[in-house]
């Protein structure tokens, strides 16, 4: 018991240091983007969330619901700012009639991906070039200390003079092609024709060796307004803290105006694998959530009381069983029964010659030491030296000589030979 306390107290000293030693250890990000609002690494949206909620001055909340559910909810005379951010923010048809009916009550909704999909690029008339986000890129490049790239804020210039902002090139990678004069540019980026993917496109609508395209573009739809944003890594942790360029993102939302705004997660990856998840149900619901956490403190129980050492059970040890003398009425049964009294008599006469060599030291079986051995058997046993001379020559020619007797005879034999032994 000794032992195993002092095992249970090392393994909690090892347990207790290796959380300590976990604990301080430098935290390894994780370059994916998630969006998510609670997510504290690079690509989520903690930090952003955080300083938008403190800095609207009208309010700034967050939502899961689709476009769809919240243009059922929504009502004429309470107009508010949509914002969406996805990586792939691909809209079906009815959410994008639902973005449609809110911006012409006049809501204003921001779209912020580098995909949209088909359903809305149609029915906006523009098109995205999409660009695949790779972080062993975006690591390689800032270890390089190689030149960021510029976005352009070309927007109404009554409201916010020109100014360029300075990104890696990684998370402005993504643009627009406009089919349309419907749009109004907010924001581009200047890149090297060279770059267009578009090859048919560029050589119709470009001939300088520098080129501007669109980041940001707004579409007025209504009452309300689109407005389309193609860098979403920008609205992230890491774009909102990188130098100063989170006056870009204000800048974007300040086309909201003076709406509260609501950032709806709904099309978010995580969330939508959420949503599907049947414990999100259990959580919602207050009895079961409580049923939840007793069931997982019971099994915990369960583990610390069951991993106690338990002393097995004992098992019962019989004594085993003397079956000597049943073996030695079955030899004697059988000896019996084959009429060979003779054998059995050579058989005792050999047991009874080395309980003599044993316990008197006396030799029966030689000849020679007749005189000496019946004399000292004499005084061992208190019985007549004739006694004992007459019984020995008459036993020594059944074994030696072959004689047959009988079983009277036997009986005789063997009963003086073990009267011999009990007065030794």
């Amino acid at each position: 018991m000794k032992g195993s306390r002092w095992f249970i107290i090392f393994i909690v000293v090892f347990l207790l240091v290796m959380f300590a030693v976990e604990y301080h250890l430098p935290k390894k990000f994780v370059w994916k983007p998630t969006f998510g609002h609670y997510d504290k690494q690079p690509f989520g949206c903690e930090v952003f969330d955080s300083l938008l909620l403190s800095s609207l001055p009208h309010g700034y909340a967050l939502s899961k619901k689709s476009f769809y559910q919240l243009e059922q909810e929504d009502t004429v005379g309470q107009c508010k700012g949509i914002l969406a951010i996805a990586d792939d923010l691909i809209l079906s048809s009815v959410d994008v009639k639902a973005l449609l009916r809110m911006a012409d009550r006049g809501n204003k909704i921001m779209l912020v991906s580098t995909l949209f999909g088909t359903n809305l690029e149609d029915t906006l008339d523009f098109r995205t070039y999409y660009s695949y986000f790779s972080p062993m890129a975006l690591k390689k490049y800032a270890a390089s200390l190689l030149a960021k790239d510029s976005i352009c804020w070309v927007g109404d210039s009554t409201v916010y003079s020109r100014r360029t902002f300075y990104f890696y090139p990684q998370f402005c990678s993504s643009y627009f092609w406009m089919d349309s004069l419907r749009s109004e540019v907010l924001a581009q980026r200047v890149i090297d024709s060279n770059e267009f993917r578009y090859e048919t496109e560029a050589d119709s609508l470009v001939t300088d060796s520098l080129s501007c395209i669109p980041v940001a573009m707004s579409y007025l739809h209504g009452k309300g307004e689109i407005i389309l944003v193609s860098t979403p890594l920008l609205f992230t942790n890491y774009g909102m803290l990188d130098g100063g360029n989170g006056a870009y993102l204000f800048r974007l939302l300040s086309h909201m105006g003076d709406l509260p705004v609501l950032r709806t997660e709904g099309y978010m990856k995580e969330t939508v694998q959420v949503q599907k998840s049947p414990f999100r149900y259990f959580l919602s619901q207050p009895p079961l959530r409580w049923a939840l956490y007793l069931t997982m403190i019971a099994i915990l129980l369960f583990m610390i009381f069951t991993a106690k050492r338990r002393q097995r059970v004992i098992p019962v040890i019989r004594e085993p069983a003397n079956r000597s003398l049943e073996f030695t009425e079955l030899i004697g049964t059988l000896y019996f029964q084959k009429k060979d009294h003779d054998d059995l008599v050579r058989k005792k006469f050999t047991y009874f010659a080395e309980e003599l060599r044993r316990e008197i030291q006396v030799d029966i079986e030689e000849v020679a030491d007749d005189e000496r051995s019946f004399h000292r058997i004499a005084r061992k046993t208190g019985m007549e030296v004739e006694e004992i001379a007459k019984f020995i020559r008459e036993v020594r020619p059944v074994i030696y000589g072959g004689r047959r007797i009988n079983a009277e005879q036997m009986k005789v034999l063997i009963d003086k030979m073990n009267e011999i032994i009990n007065h030794i």
